[in-house]
């Protein structure tokens, strides 16, 4: 009696409420310092004029890619083809991982994750002036579109490769594109 929960998990929820305001609260100072500006990128140039990631992408791509390259690229400057994406990568997650993670047979195979990169699009990061934040978190609004551009071109290529290993896997590709950039997490 006298507490103001009626459970313990009453408790926990007003307390990780406390936290989560917190956090969000003391967030908003620095939330400016982590976002990035198209129009400020030392990449960029001319193209500065783009405001908005999607429209530079769409319009500008091609002398934006002649500026930056491919960040895909396996980085060898000899235009080879790089294998992104692998069965062999194919997350499995078995009983060990996740319990009773069953197939539909009932043994202990576990679901699979569509495929997995084998490498990520961040070939142009390491030419990013890390000295200097604020240019760096600019030039990496512009290689993160890169990214995404390269990644869901790839993704819509193999698509149908993967399907036709695994199919009916209920696997769409925005599913792929969103596990895909989980990974960089």
């Amino acid at each position: 009696g006298g507490t103001k929960d009626e459970d313990a998990k009453n408790m926990f929820d007003r307390i990780g409420k406390k936290v989560l305001d917190k956090v969000k609260e003391e967030a908003q100072t620095y939330k400016d310092d982590l976002k990035g500006n198209l129009a400020s990128s030392s990449i960029l140039g001319e193209l500065a004029a783009f405001s908005d990631p999607c429209n530079l992408i769409k319009n500008e791509g091609e002398k934006l890619l002649a500026l930056r390259d491919n960040p895909c690229g396996n980085g060898s400057g000899k235009g080879e083809d790089v294998s992104r994406f692998s069965k062999e990568r194919v997350d499995e997650y078995d009983e060990k991982k996740i319990k009773d993670n069953k197939s539909k047979g009932g043994n202990n195979e576990g679901e699979c994750a569509p495929y997995r990169r084998l490498s990520l699009c961040n070939k142009n990061f390491p030419n990013m002036n890390s000295n200097d934040s604020s240019k760096a978190k600019n030039d990496l609004l512009v290689d993160v579109c890169l990214a995404a551009k390269y990644e869901g071109e790839s993704i819509t290529l193999n698509y149908p490769k993967y399907e036709a290993i695994y199919e009916g896997s209920g696997h769409t590709p925005c599913t792929m594109l969103a596990r895909s950039f989980a990974d960089i997490g």
